[in-house]
């Protein structure tokens, strides 16, 4: 235990300096300091939760290395003192650690260990675990170096790999994160019990980050070819903010707090998102419709609109809700149409018997205990 606090101690101070210091030396870096603690703070303190509650399991380690390596590849090339050399050296192998600690989190999960077996797959798995660390010591040492001062290449005098072999190591790190992610999504159609709700938990903030990254780029494709230009960083938040989602999955599924709820939690997810949508495209369908046949009608079309909107709201809601469920969530879906079934068949003159039996039935259809029993109080004797 005095081992674990000492190094996650010094990964938490390492992030700390890594993050303050630049600032020390050029001010205009408060914002991006700011947000760096933030990601940093959510990473280490769940990978911390982690690490400690579950008895040093190795994805709490590759949570905290993760966020202390984006401060790192962020900050690390504007360090006080740190030269032209050491900037460009640190901010091309920077990232292909981060790239690698997110590969080895998505190979690792849930066990914490490399995969297991004979079979191709898990072999597959454990060489690119193998892998990892050569990729990554091949971008440190190539032949020419970017970096964020710097709008030439600068050659790299500890470098002897050739260049285009240096971007087949970070190309061949992003693979492998890709695979690691594919590789989750196939576990998670052949798992069950407790391992499918973790991974259901890890899929689910893989997707929605992807749905982030891809609804970003389009924006920025949209805003740049209609004339208004690159919206900037700021575009990219929504980006952020589901990285920020990636530890808060990794730490629900390890820690398995309410790890069953992810059903429900998909869901509803699902149901409001295409509610939003589909109400959002109705709006703005019925209000140019009526704009158009409306001379001078515009208040009348959004007012028209908004009413529409708000009536289709409720209907459209619970209609998608049944067709999620379906779905997503089909646990409770099935055991809604078990408890109506019974309901219905209270409504029969049906014997104690019978009565009974299909009360321990739908129980352990629905709430599938370990053991189930009926007290059934007696005719002769109210006190038994």
């Amino acid at each position: 235990m005095i081992t674990r606090i000492a190094l996650f101690g010094l990964i938490v101070a390492a992030g700390l300096v890594v993050s303050i210091a630049p600032v020390l030396a050029s001010p205009d870096r408060v914002d991006d300091m700011t947000l760096n603690l933030v990601g940093f703070g959510i990473y280490a303190a769940i990978g911390g939760l982690i690490v400690f509650r579950r008895d040093g399991h190795l994805t709490g380690w590759l949570l905290a290395l993760v966020g202390l390596a984006v401060i790192s590849a962020s900050e690390l090339p504007f360090f006080p003192g740190v030269s032209q050399f050491g900037a460009a050296w640190l901010a091309s192998g920077g990232w292909a650690v981060v790239f690698a600690l997110f590969a080895a989190l998505t190979l690792t999960f849930p066990s914490g260990h490399a995969p297991s077996g004979n079979g191709l797959f898990p072999r597959m798995g454990r060489l690119a675990l193998w892998s990892l660390p050569v990729l990554v010591i091949a971008t440190f040492f190539t032949e020419t170096l970017s970096g964020p001062e710097s709008s030439n290449d600068i050659t790299n005098p500890l470098g002897f790999i050739p260049e285009p072999l240096g971007y087949v190591a970070l190309i061949s790190i992003v693979l492998l994160i890709l695979g690691g992610a594919i590789s989750l999504v196939i576990r998670r159609r052949k798992a069950t019990g407790v391992e499918g709700a973790q991974l259901t938990w890890v899929v689910f903030g893989l997707v929605l980050f992807v749905i982030a990254v891809l609804s970003t780029f389009t924006y920025i494709l949209i805003s740049t070819l209609s004339g208004a230009g690159d919206p900037g960083d700021s575009a990219w938040m929504i980006v952020y903010l589901m990285m920020m989602l990636f530890p808060v999955t990794f730490g629900i599924a390890i820690l398995r707090y309410r790890l069953y709820e992810i059903d429900r939690i998909v869901s509803r997810t699902v149901t409001y998102t295409a509610l939003a949508g589909l109400l959002a495209v109705t709006y703005f369908a019925v209000v140019t419709v009526l704009t158009s046949q409306l001379p001078g009608g515009n208040e009348l079309a959004v007012a028209g609109s908004t009413l529409l909107v708000a009536a289709l709201f409720s209907p459209l809601r619970i209609r998608l809700h049944d067709i999620v469920d379906r779905k997503f969530n089909r646990a409770r879906y099935d055991a809604q149409k078990i408890a109506d079934r019974f309901a219905r068949d209270l409504q029969e003159d049906v014997g104690q018997g019978r009565l009974v039996t299909d009360l321990l039935g739908v129980v352990s259809k629905t709430m599938q205990p370990a053991v189930a029993s009926v007290w059934v109080r007696s005719e002769t004797d109210p006190n038994l």
